[in-house]
């Protein structure tokens, strides 16, 4: 499935849907929706991870 929004990586046949604003993993599997999506930190706005290189 491709994505538009959502980042979803593919390792070893795995999908890990990540945090669009700092790249930290949320869940697993290859079934989310396609919106950008957050982790709670960069919600609150208060998220010092830096999105990593290899989007």
């Amino acid at each position: 499935m491709d994505y538009e929004h959502a980042v979803v990586k593919f390792e070893e046949g795995v999908g890990t849907l990540h945090c669009n604003g700092c790249g930290i993993a949320l869940a697993e599997g290859d079934k989310h929706e396609d919106r950008e999506h957050y982790c709670t930190m960069c919600m609150s706005g208060n998220c010092k991870a830096k999105f990593k290189k290899g989007k």
